[in-house]
């Protein structure tokens, strides 16, 4: 491995550590600590021999900025073990993944993708997203993987996850096409072979050309032009009323009538997020029987612009 490869999987394996990291704590309330370590090219058969009964298989299907699924791969003990410390217990295993627990797992790897793209987008300069998480509790034989990983080869990103009552290693499967992509996006695809430049000839030396002083730009500008090609690209208008954070367990207690208490006094300003981004703040009103919003506060428009980029 040389080392552009190896500063990647330093990056990658960070990423994906730091946002476990965070979500596994975060929703069991307990303090959980994740190191990385690039690992080796993997057959299907070979993930297969990575836990030695039944593992839990969780598929990230990508939507946006790169194609293709990527795979975490789990003891299911151990699986289960974070599931009951995230619905409040103490961290008990079970014989099966199903139900509610398989929900909160999923929810879970939501959550760490999620985080895990956020950083990996800044990166890249571009937006990663993925569109769903599948959960599969899998037999420790080969035959059984092939079937769920298909054919190719995977390579493995090792987190030692550790904490006071569970400790494993969760695997991260990056099938070939999905890695070479990321790569790319990354800045760290193959660098092309720059070529030799012929011998420039002989030549008599002249005197240097006057040069002029370009003007010096005394303003922002703005290219009419290039703004004229943005203007008709959809983004996300959220209207935020508050937020709040909760354990697993609560999120799975909720029910019809449930009152969700979030961090904004009744009287304070309602935010406006373009693309993830506060751009201005208003009040809720009703128009035509349907909620609207009435701005109050608003950043200027070369501000908008440029917390959009």
């Amino acid at each position: 491995m040389d080392a552009r490869d190896t500063e990647f999987f330093q990056k990658t394996g960070s990423a994906f550590a730091e946002s476990m990291a965070s979500v596994f704590s975060m929703l069991t309330g307990r303090e959980f600590q994740l190191k990385s370590a690039p690992g080796e090219l993997l057959e299907p058969a070979a993930v297969a021999a990575l836990h030695e009964g039944t593992a839990v298989l969780v598929k990230a299907n990508y939507q946006k900025g790169l194609s293709g699924t990527l795979i975490f791969s789990l003891p299911l003990k151990e699986g289960t073990m974070l599931v009951d410390l995230m619905l409040g217990g103490e961290g008990a295993s079970a014989d099966e993944l199903v139900g509610d627990s398989k929900d909160a797992l999923a929810e879970t790897f939501n959550q760490v993708m999620g985080s895990a793209n956020q950083t990996l987008s800044d990166l890249a300069g571009e937006t990663f997203a993925i569109a769903n998480v599948e959960i599969l509790a899998v037999a420790p034989e080969a035959a059984a993987f092939a079937e769920h990983l298909g054919q190719g080869s995977f390579q493995d990103i090792a987190l030692a996850t550790t904490q006071d009552t569970l400790s494993t290693t969760i695997h991260i499967l990056f099938p070939d096409l999905l890695l070479q992509q990321l790569k790319r996006k990354l800045g760290f695809g193959e660098v092309p072979a720059v070529p030799a430049q012929a011998a420039a000839p002989a030549t008599t030396p002249t005197a240097p050309a006057p040069t002029r002083q370009a003007p010096v730009a005394t303003g922002p500008t703005h290219d009419a032009g290039n703004l004229e090609l943005l203007l008709d690209i959809q983004l996300p208008v959220v209207v935020r009323m508050g937020q709040t954070e909760m354990q697993m367990g609560e999120l799975l207690k909720l029910t019809p009538g449930s009152i969700l208490e979030l961090n904004r006094s009744a009287d304070a300003p309602v935010e406006l997020l373009v693309n993830g981004k506060l751009i201005a703040k208003g009040e809720v009103v009703v128009v035509d029987g349907n909620f609207a919003f009435r701005i109050t506060e608003i950043d200027t428009r070369a501000a908008r612009i440029r917390s959009l980029g």
